[in-house]
């Protein structure tokens, strides 16, 4: 991840911490008991009543004894030295004892003031602290997403933050199925797997995080460790995204300014994942432009070359008479390759042009390039699927699996003389799989093959190996050839750990 180190976290990054002895504290732990000392006790102390220090009540017995003493020691010197012959002391007695019991109760009446005084400077001490925590974090996340981090580090960064400053046990970011197809947590891990019901971060004390299932999160705050616990919705304009959570082993319950605080969060986790959507989004686009571009360009210039020299070689070549056998020969043998390479050409041509569609999902996109495929290579080729719902893919996995499917066409019609090919989607156990399969002529296979990137195998498989899948072609001479892409969807239980 992209996250310091530091564990001071956003105070040593963004500003000094309020108190130095906390400083000097952090320096000496490391991990959670650095995040626990610094954020937790700032939380309790917010949340539990401020004590008087032993000195307070030092303080207070000296009010109260030190005038005591000095009006007992005033009227013993006017007894023994002023007035030594009056025998009626009782007046003397009644008045001694009415100030000294009205010092005392004046001198606990003024330390019961000074006591509220100082419990109520200290929980404004504690907030004030609290909320420069609260801003730093506000700074940090904010800073993430100004610099454009990838999402699963700025969500993790949230969630971390709501976990220290609310002295939880646990939190989560958890988006929504549908979030979560639209937009890419973690590029170099995640691929094309998702979960049903959603993905959730959870940030470790390693200032990296782990990411589960819903599932998981759900056991987590069913849990008996955790007394309290609070969740609040993270939506946009126009739909929800998902959730931010947190969990604690004490019981006391959070405020009403805590909700407000982790309110405040879901909004930038809002703003994350809408700029992290408008820029996969704006991506894609890209790509598909870029793919339409290069298919008109193929088509004004490559394409209209190769045939027209492709006519002039065939019309040469059929002068009778006017050419030598070896010449005549010769040109044929050129026809043919620009024949081939027009064939080609046209091929990349659909192939761009068909995955660049925007519109609709993968069992649309791919009737649509089977049925051009099928008019412009002679080829019979069917799509049959198993499925029982429609198939919605992310759409980095999408564009990869309709690549392999067309390269896997792109053979039959280059190199296996098949008249007729099918291909079949299927669901099983959690598993999305495709089947391209030929009536053609074959090949035998041979780990030479793959390592040389014969037939386009070696890429076929990069792709699906870059989102989460494998590939396997089973193929002998004469009885035709079948590819078997396989890529998980919702079997998969471990946590994918950032780096």
């Amino acid at each position: 991840m992209s996250a310091s180190n530091d564990i001071v976290g956003p105070v040593a990054r963004f500003g000094e911490p309020c108190e130095p002895g906390l400083r000097t504290k952090r320096r000496s732990v490391t991990g959670r008991d650095a995040k626990t000392a610094v954020f937790g006790a700032l939380s309790r102390q917010r949340l539990e009543t401020a004590k008087a220090p032993p000195t307070l009540r030092r303080l207070k017995l000296a009010g109260a004894a030190l005038p005591v003493l000095f009006i007992l020691a005033l009227e013993l010197i006017r007894l023994t030295v002023i007035e030594k012959g009056t025998a009626d002391y009782s007046p003397h007695i009644a008045l001694a004892l009415v100030t000294i019991v009205a010092v005392v109760a004046f001198s606990f009446v003024m330390f019961h003031f000074i006591a509220r005084a100082q419990t109520e400077t200290a929980q404004v001490v504690a907030n004030l602290r609290l909320r420069q925590q609260q801003g730093h974090a506000f700074y940090d996340v904010l800073l993430r997403i100004s610099n454009q981090e990838p999402l699963a580090d700025i969500l993790a960064a949230v969630a971390r933050h709501a976990r220290n400053l609310l002295a939880g046990e646990h939190a989560a970011v958890c988006l929504n199925e549908l979030t979560a197809r639209s937009v890419q947590l973690d590029p170099t891990r995640t691929g094309g797997v998702l979960w049903p019901g959603g993905v959730c971060i959870l940030p470790d004390a390693n200032e990296s995080y782990d990411l589960h299932d819903a599932s998981f999160v759900h056991s987590l705050r069913s849990s008996a460790e955790l007394k309290e616990s609070v969740r609040v919705q993270v939506q946009s304009s126009d739909r929800a995204l998902g959730h931010l959570w947190v969990g604690r082993s004490s019981e006391i319950p959070f405020s009403g300014r805590d909700q407000a605080f982790l309110k405040t969060l879901s909004g930038f986790a809002s703003i994350a994942v809408t700029s992290a959507r408008m820029r996969e989004s704006e991506r894609q686009g890209a790509i598909l432009a870029e793919r339409e571009r290069l298919a008109c360009e193929l088509h004004d210039s490559l394409a209209q070359v190769l045939g027209a020299v492709h006519l002039r070689l065939r019309g040469l070549a059929s002068g009778e008479g006017e050419l030598e056998p070896e010449i005549a020969l010769e040109l044929i043998e050129l026809a043919d390759i620009c024949e081939e390479g027009y064939g080609d050409v046209r091929g990349a041509i659909l192939d761009l042009h068909e995955s660049s569609r925007g519109e609709g999902n993968l069992l649309d996109s791919l009737s649509a390039y089977l049925d051009k495929y099928s008019r412009q290579c002679g080829i019979a080729t069917s799509l049959q699927s198993d499925l029982d719902r429609d198939l919605t893919l992310p759409p980095r996995s999408e564009v990869q699996i309709i690549r392999v499917i067309q390269e896997a066409l792109a053979n039959v019609r280059k190199h296996s003389g098949a008249a007729t090919a099918t291909v079949r989607l299927s669901e099983h156990e959690g598993t999305v799989m495709f089947l391209v399969e030929d009536d053609g002529l074959g090949f035998d296979i041979t780990p030479k093959l793959f390592e040389q990137g014969g037939f386009g195998l070696h890429s076929m498989r990069e792709r699906m190996e870059m989102i989460g899948g494998t590939l396997l072609t089973d193929s002998a001479a004469g009885r035709g050839t079948r590819v078997v892409g396989r890529l998980p969807h919702a079997c998969m239980q471990a946590p994918i750990r950032s780096t």
